[in-house]
């Protein structure tokens, strides 16, 4: 029933913010986030930048453009393009003086983010592997936005089309090759066009980067892109034209206090023959109730599973099914390749033949500019199951594939190449006699540098946006919730809710600020939306609300942790529930909140599943909701639904604690440390040596000590082996043959690790 009734919701959700969707995104002020340029050290490229040669080695191309010839293409601007020549316009760039000087005088922001004036075209050239010198092809619609003093008003439909024809006979596939970096936003639409036409009167297209499948609102890519043409429209062609095409339409009122785009940059294009046979597997998700902590022995709702899936192969394969793979796991902060795998899992689907002769339908308006897409190519294979290894505490891994047939009466399944996808910790539940409890959480229990949860609305000309950096986040009345489900077949009065904990982001909060948590619930026979979550009473039908909590611990805010450091061990907060008996019902949803009570900066962290971390993306506008004090007009009561793309798919660390035991917490306001070790470098900064002392708490184990470069390559290893519990122990590092600057050491200890800088200064 409730997942009808929140079906339901959806689709009322879907239509009445359809036009607020279309603003989706960083506001204005805050729109150099999505360059991310100190992350790009040590990036990982997406997975929708397909390495051509994973699979399939590729004979000579049969055709290549690298822009250092201008015979061999053309930039042209297509019916309904408003946006000029110059900004709005492919234009052919390289390395050399005049393309700077161009770059500084026509993008100005380009030039600043990428700190070309200091670094050159490093970063373009770390991007797309050092080929930009004999040219490229680059538009930047945000060039135009800026230049219009930060108004939009422009239509984009300009194209790189390709002067010579390719022969495909005898082809299997035609793959299109290129190198590109780009940062999607709102509307902007990539495509490749192909015809038989030399003037594409007629055409058809395929769509990539697209919004929701490859990409989401102000995600970047970079890297080698391939995409695979339709077989039965694009083989056994005597002549083929190719172009790459870049539209966005006219903002809806004709203006737009946003820009059309960011940036597009296209390099080293070539078209080959492929393979006859070849699966892509385009995106996976993990979804409903997917957490990255778990209480043992809790029963946990269902999980869903998604895998949109490609045959881009001149063969169709037959019968394909999801299929996941259990194993346990050692270390989550830097990841290790598993083979301990202890069977399938049971997801599985409705078997699903994927041809490859269905292709992308589009509706183009009059101006022949595409406004939608039918993506029946990218198949989406479902299925659905729940987290086992609840019983033991400890690290897990979910391995997530594709097993296909080559045949219609094949006997044996092919695989696509299983990966560690996601990771999740089972956390102890004490017997129903203790007053301890269990942690469930969605986040992946990690802490990271730079990661502060502070969304929520903001307006801006009349506009209102989602943004990352909500003036509200600093307003009393703040207030953050994350969602937990319980399954239908949780044994009654067996569960209680006994507080929520809160982990402080990362120096970002002021001492002296009070926070009060609450359990909230979903009631799925109201009446109307705005009533639908409400306020869980206790027996006495009191709000199960916690004591307020003054932020009193001096390393509350966990300190500061350097760019790029993340830690398993960090400080948090239990805001224990005033009342005892809170049980948790069966098929429920229940919401576990913090709100601010003063003004102030007070974030909690978040953990980071924009790339960083192998972990569950929920794929789900219902995960959290948050409310913004000033900001709630026209938004249901209780805060607007916040998820999904939104909060680039990541989870604020709040946690719902949950005990056999109904009774109230024995202590509250009390800060929890995870850490199960501590260590320090002395004297930091080092010249010839330094010391690294660390001590383990509270249990023994295999100590490794690590150092490496800001780039992240190991320059020293130490093996201190087994250390026993409530010890302490010193080595001396020598770090002469170390050059002056940043390095990280990093203490192991069975797999638990933490990260701190040591500065080198002879």
């Amino acid at each position: 029933m409730k997942k009808t009734i929140l079906l339901i919701v959806a689709l009322i959700i879907g239509a009445t913010s359809a036009n607020a969707q279309r603003f989706i995104s960083l506001d204005p002020q805050n729109v150099q986030k999505a360059v991310k340029q100190e992350a790009q050290i040590d990036r990982i490229v997406k997975k929708q930048a397909v390495n051509p040669s994973k699979d399939f080695v590729y004979g000579p191309a049969v055709m290549t453009v690298s822009f250092d010839d201008d015979t061999q293409y053309e930039f042209v601007n297509l019916p309904g393009h408003t946006a000029g020549n110059l900004q709005g316009k492919f234009a052919r760039l390289d390395t050399s003086a005049a393309s700077t000087t161009i770059i500084q005088g026509t993008y100005p922001r380009l030039y600043t983010w990428f700190a070309m004036a200091t670094r050159g075209y490093y970063w373009f050239n770390e991007l797309l592997g050092g080929e930009v010198g004999d040219g490229y092809a680059l538009v930047v619609p945000y060039s135009v936005w800026e230049a219009e003093g930060d108004l939009n008003t422009k239509a984009y439909n300009t194209a790189i089309k390709f002067t010579e024809p390719i022969v495909t006979t005898g082809f299997n596939t035609v793959d299109v090759v290129f190198k590109q970096y780009t940062s999607r936003f709102n509307s902007d639409r990539y495509f490749v066009d192909y015809s038989t036409d030399p003037n594409f009167n007629v055409y058809d297209s395929i769509e990539f980067n697209a919004r929701g499948l490859d990409l989401d609102v102000n995600e970047e890519t970079d890297g080698s892109k391939r995409i695979t043409l339709p077989v039965a429209q694009s083989i056994d062609k005597p002549a083929l034209y190719i172009r790459l095409r870049y539209t966005c339409p006219l903002p809806e009122g004709g203006t737009s206090g946003q820009p059309a785009g960011y940036w597009w940059l296209v390099d080293e294009v070539n078209v080959y023959d492929g393979p006859a046979q070849r699966l892509d597997l385009i995106k996976t998700h993990h979804y409903y109730a997917a957490f990255g902590v778990i209480p043992a022995g809790m029963p946990m709702d269902t999980m869903k599973f998604g895998a949109i899936i490609e045959n881009t192969g001149g063969n169709t394969l037959y019968d394909a099914v999801a299929e996941e793979k259990y194993h346990t796991a050692t270390d989550m902060v830097f990841p290790n390749v598993f083979d301990n795998y202890t069977g399938y899992s049971a997801v599985s689907a409705t078997p699903t033949n994927i041809t490859t002769n269905t292709y992308l339908d589009t509706l183009r308006d009059a101006n022949e500019v595409i406004i939608g897409y039918d993506i029946r190519r990218h198949i989406e294979v479902e299925a659905q199951n729940k987290i086992y290894y609840t019983e033991t505490p400890g690290l897990y891994g979910l391995s997530t594939g594709i097993r296909y047939k080559e045949t219609p009466d094949a006997t044996d399944y092919s695989e696509y190449p299983f990966e560690d996808s996601i990771y999740y910790r089972v956390s102890e539940m004490p017997e129903a006699t203790s007053d301890g409890f269990a942690k469930w959480a969605t986040d992946i229990d990690i802490l990271t540098a730079g990661q502060a949860w502070a969304y929520g609305y903001v307006s801006v000309g009349g506009v209102r946006y989602y943004t990352s950096n909500a003036p509200g986040a600093k307003v009393g009345g703040y207030e953050v919730c994350n969602r937990f489900i319980t399954p239908a077949d949780l044994p009654a009065n067996t569960y209680y809710a006994k507080g929520v904990e809160i982990v402080p982001a990362a120096d970002s909060c002021d001492l002296g600020i009070r926070v009060q948590a609450t359990l909230k619930y979903v009631d799925f026979q109201a009446d109307d939306l705005e009533n639908m979550v409400k306020v869980v009473k206790d027996a006495n039908n009191h709000d199960v609300i916690s004591h307020e909590v003054l932020t009193y611990a001096e390393n509350t805010n966990n300190g500061t942790l350097e760019p790029r450091q993340s830690t398993t061990n960090y400080n948090s907060m239990i805001l224990g529930f005033t009342e005892s008996g809170i049980t948790l019902q069966p098929d429920q949803w229940y919401y576990a909140c913090y709100k601010l009570l003063d003004d102030g900066r007070f974030y909690i962290a978040k953990d980071d599943k924009d790339g960083a971390f192998p972990t569950f993306k929920l794929f789900d506008w219902w995960t959290k909701f948050v409310s913004t004090p000033g900001e709630e007009s026209g938004l249901p009561t209780w805060g607007a639904r916040f998820g999904d793309f939104l909060s680039d798919y990541n989870s604020p660390m709040i946690r719902l604690l949950v005990s056999k035991n109904p009774a109230a917490l024995a202590s509250i306001n009390s800060v929890e440390n995870t850490s199960s070790f501590n260590f320090t470098a002395y004297p930091n900064p080092a010249q010839n040596e330094t010391t690294i002392e660390y001590t383990l708490n509270n249990k023994g184990g295999n100590v490794v000590i690590t150092v490496t470069d800001i780039m992240g390559r190991e320059v020293v290893r130490m093996d201190q082996g087994k250390k026993a519990a409530n010890s302490s122990s010193r080595i001396t590092l020598n770090t002469q043959n170390l050059n002056n600057g940043t390095y990280f050491y990093t203490l192991s200890v069975n797999g638990e690790k933490e990260t701190k800088k040591l500065v080198i200064r002879k």
